[in-house]
């Protein structure tokens, strides 16, 4: 198969015989699907809190340490992916991300030592990275640009549909079978069936090239490096990626991980139901990114959007960490709620395509999703340390037991962070295409 970036007649050839919509969609859903999966497994220790600490001897920090090892690779390769997929187009990096995910979800399940389980998240992390990144730039060439806004919602919502699978239904799963059982029972299977559907179905682009010319790319080594030069010396792309960074705080440091043993604690109840109630969040976001997209286009706005949807993340994170004595059919509905405005988050990857060359797309993508999630790196360990700190010495069941309000004192960095990103709305650019730019 020949390259996006190798290929530039691929981006100047105005053949005036489109692809149907219908096949763009099919190339985009197994992306969508990949961005899916690394959900189930980027989720899952957030349900088994208590057998990873008592199957590996550790505590909240080290667990916390454990988890975060998804986003030490995650994080750190988003430009390398960013500037290869902008090089040799998705498909070839998205065909071997998802072999990668397989391997590191065999070495987590088949680990007996805490350290063993770190490589396997590395893995998994490593694979993880091209997933939303292929997703986005697949949908610039197989797509008008008019529907990328669209394209992005509905790729968090494959991503909350995963997010979803990886908490009830994870949960059940492993009281079932045992967690190890569960990834070789479900989760390494559904893999491998998904890598055939990549392998098989995933294109760079349509045979008649986008249905947008682009000029012809330059993607040596030396203009790709310029590109990146560009994209990191422009202030508004920082400006919304530290924005999206401490938007995303209440999915890495509650929903993800502390979220369902807080939950657990709060209401007496087992991880099951918990995660029943965390789910509410990613329901939230499903619902809310394709209505917060097509509302964000029809209004032609981004940026009171997104101001809107800090402000009101401040209240409603405060009342579901703070407020007492919340019945818990209410904490469901909070919790969609708090998913529902999240979907303003996502606004800000359509917002740094328009900001940047379709040729680098990739790359700025990369870099601002690098952004978003190295803050998480920081605070999912960080929120276990202060568990640890104020840790009374109480063990139970084997696990050391924190309390109701050491899990409130130590969630206070939630609502700090989405303070900070109402403070960053100056920065941000309007960046909704004008009239001349959507037409031409």
């Amino acid at each position: 198969m020949t390259s996006v970036g190798n290929d530039s007649a691929h981006f100047t050839k105005g053949s005036t015989s489109h692809h149907s919509e219908a096949s763009a969609w099919l190339v985009w859903s197994f992306a969508g699907l990949f961005y899916l999966y690394q959900f189930i497994l980027r989720n899952s220790p957030g349900v088994m809190i208590d057998d990873l600490m008592r199957d590996f001897s550790v505590g909240a920090c080290a667990l916390g340490g454990l988890v975060s090892f998804y986003l030490i690779s995650y994080s750190s390769l988003q430009i390398p992916v960013g500037l290869g997929m902008d090089k040799f187009g998705p498909a070839r990096l998205l065909k071997g991300a998802i072999l990668l995910c397989i391997a590191g979800a065999v070495f987590f399940a088949l680990a007996d030592s805490f350290y063993l389980a770190c490589f396997g998240r590395l893995l998994i992390g490593a694979g993880s990275t091209c997933a939303f990144l292929g997703s986005i730039k697949l949908a610039t060439y197989w797509f008008k640009p008019e529907k990328l806004a669209l394209v992005v919602g509905y790729t968090m919502l494959a991503g909350t549909v995963g997010a979803s699978l990886g908490q009830t239904p994870l949960a059940l799963a492993i009281d079932i079978f045992g967690w190890r059982e569960t990834f070789f029972y479900i989760v390494i299977p559904l893999g491998i069936l998904l890598a055939a559907g990549i392998w098989i179905f995933v294109k760079d682009a349509p045979p008649e090239g986008p249905l947008v010319p682009h000029s012809p790319l330059d993607t040596s080594f030396k203009s790709l490096s310029v590109h990146l030069k560009d994209i990191a010396v422009d202030y508004r792309i920082w400006a919304l990626g530290f924005y999206g960074a401490l938007m995303y705080i209440p999915i890495l440091a509650f929903v993800d991980l502390w979220g369902v043993h807080f939950l657990m604690k709060l209401y007496n109840i087992d991880s099951a139901t918990a995660g029943s109630v965390t789910t509410m969040f990613y329901i939230g976001i499903g619902v809310g990114s394709p209505v917060v997209a097509i509302l964000s286009d029809y209004f032609r706005d981004r940026k009171i959007t997104m101001t809107l949807g800090a402000g009101l993340s401040i209240l409603c994170n405060s009342a579901i960490i703070y407020v007492p004595d919340i019945p818990l059919p209410s904490m469901y509905g909070l919790l969609f709620t708090a998913g529902f405005i999240f979907s303003v988050q996502p606004l800000i990857f359509s917002s740094v395509c328009q900001l940047t060359p379709h040729a680098n797309n990739g790359t700025a993508i990369s870099f601002t999703n690098m952004l978003v999630m190295i803050l998480g790196l920081i605070l999912q360990p960080l929120i276990g340390h202060l568990l640890e700190l104020m840790w009374k010495g109480t063990m139970e069941n084997g696990v050391p037991y924190y309390s109701i309000a050491d899990y409130r004192a130590a969630l206070t960095s939630i609502p700090l962070c989405l303070v900070l990103a109402l403070l960053l709305m100056p920065f941000i650019p309007e960046t909704f295409p004008k009239e001349e730019e959507v037409t031409a």
